[in-house]
């Protein structure tokens, strides 16, 4: 497993307790932090498309490497 796939987990547990928190408050208290909300889903959202960005680069270099062995040898 490597380090993209543990962030990309961990952004996904985070996300669902914070959604089951968020459900809670509102039965509670019959409100939500609105801008509280905004900014954890915006904040997970910019991470997910850095992991994407990330791993996109990854698989184009590998796919280059590989190609470079095949005409190296």
């Amino acid at each position: 497993m490597t380090t993209i796939d543990k962030v990309l987990i961990g952004c996904a547990s985070f996300l669902i307790a914070f959604t089951v928190t968020m459900i809670i408050i509102f039965c509670i208290f019959q409100q939500v932090p609105d801008t509280l909300i905004e900014c954890v889903f915006g904040a997970l959202a910019g991470e997910g498309v850095i992991s994407f960005a990330i791993w996109w680069i990854k698989r184009k270099q590998t796919k280059e490497d590989k190609r470079k062995e095949g005409k190296n040898e």
